[in-house]
């Protein structure tokens, strides 16, 4: 079965933003590891009575940064954890949603083909049989084929309204993508905002033991002024992106007995049946038109009139706004396909319209699939306005124009900076003996 998200740049950006955020807690917990090796008090129990003082003060540090650095940083994780976990399962749920409904178009799809299939057989057997029946036996095969008729009926609005779905269904899983990428950017924030201030405790404590110490101190302090964590979320955003010009998102389309050329149905009748079939595609198209009318109104109404430019209507504005265009695409792509068949069968021209090039089909087993790929507003340009959001508080410096420290090097200087410490802790104790 094919499974519409795999290959989705929307998928592909959610999962990478997972590894780096996953990568990142890892480097948050090397680094509390770090300044638990260097100060916890048992550390420095060996320590002769000659050397009370040092140990004293190792042990005043080793507890000033258990109680203030190293406990808070645990329990601020394990809480992200768990959030993670949270957001984890609501884009799992969504991304069942849309393939649960790709499954059931299929499925009602497969129904309504054997319907279909079985009621043709029953039509063409009440209008070769009409001359030879008596009348008990034709309305016997009229009532037969009314039952059939209102069957298959149901069957193609069930059909059409799980295709109308998939549109809903898929635009649920993306705003969900969309509020747990942003999610876990706060998370990403919180949690260099956590390790910043840490770092500048545990530089302020440290601070304090004298000359030995003194340049520890300075890496340990350059490190920390290097963090700013405006451009460390940008610096997220941009290693997490799929470097893509386009998105665009697969959408099943209605696949019709009628359209089947090998079928036993005659070309009147195929024509017959496809056009009510086109003409219900039409008035949604009409519909889903003067909708995005009302909406490109109410958006040029919000973006002139300051009394109407609360960024909440906006936002729910566009939100409608991308939601019909979407609805809109799906439906004309379903029309152009059909209208495409009809011009065969009535041996008109072809129809034009920009999506002919973006339709495929596969084949599985007796069945054949049609899907459309839609250009689709790529995830990173609908949250270019989360890094300012994200990042408020942060210790920004516009008019910079030297880049961030990529997170790898930040990592390493900062725990070079941190061993380098220990290393010379153990040194004074060792000279001291």
């Amino acid at each position: 079965m094919r499974d519409p998200l795999t290959d989705c740049p929307y998928n592909k950006v959610y999962k990478n933003l997972k590894e780096f955020s996953q990568n990142g807690e890892n480097f948050c917990k090397q680094v509390t590891s770090v300044l638990q090796q260097s100060c916890v008090s048992s550390a420095w129990a060996w320590a002769s009575e000659g050397m009370k003082s040092t140990a004293d003060l190792h042990q005043k540090l080793g507890k000033a940064i258990e109680l203030e650095a190293i406990k808070p940083t645990y329990q601020v994780l394990n809480v992200q954890e768990k959030k993670r976990k949270s957001l984890d399962n609501e884009v799992e749920k969504t991304a069942n949603l849309v393939i649960s409904n790709w499954n059931q178009q299929i499925k009602a799809k497969k129904k309504l083909m054997v319907s279909t299939k079985k009621h043709e057989a029953l039509f063409q057997l009440v209008e070769s049989s009409k001359q030879s029946m008596t009348e008990k036996e034709k309305r016997k095969l009229l009532n037969k084929l009314t039952k059939s008729t209102e069957k298959l009926e149901k069957e193609d609005e069930n059909y059409y309204q799980k295709n109308m779905a998939g549109y809903s269904t898929r635009l649920k899983w993306e705003n969900t993508l969309e509020n747990c990428y942003q999610s876990i950017l706060e998370l990403e924030k919180e949690r260099i905002q956590l390790l910043c201030n840490n770092l500048n405790q545990y530089s302020q404590h440290i601070s304090l033991f004298g000359q030995t110490l003194t340049t520890c101190h300075t890496q340990i302090h350059c490190a920390i002024s290097k963090i700013d964590i405006e451009k460390d979320i940008q610096a997220v955003m941009e290693e997490t992106a799929i470097l893509s010009t386009e998105n665009k998102s697969e959408f099943l389309l209605t696949d019709y007995f009628e359209e089947d050329p090998n079928s036993a149905m005659d070309k009147e009748r195929r024509k017959s049946l496809l056009k009510p079939k086109l003409l219900r595609l039409q008035r949604d198209i009409e519909k889903a038109s003067k909708d995005k009318e009302g909406l490109e109104r109410m958006l040029k109404t919000y973006s002139s009139t300051s009394s109407f430019s609360d960024a909440k209507s906006q936002k729910d504005t566009a939100a409608l706004m991308d939601e019909n265009n979407l609805k809109l695409d799906l439906l004309e792509a379903n029309s152009y396909k059909l209208s495409s068949m009809l011009a065969e069968l009535e041996q008109r021209p072809q129809p034009s319209h920009p999506c002919s090039n973006s339709i495929f089909r596969w084949r599985e087993k007796e069945h054949t699939h049609s899907y459309v790929k839609i250009s689709r507003p790529f995830l990173m340009k609908r949250l270019e306005n989360i890094v300012s959001k994200a990042s408020s508080g942060g210790q920004s410096n516009p008019g910079s124009s030297t880049p961030a420290p990529g997170a790898a090097q930040l990592s390493s200087r900062l725990c070079k900076a941190l061993y380098s410490f220990q290393a010379r802790q153990d040194d004074e104790l060792n000279l001291e003996k």
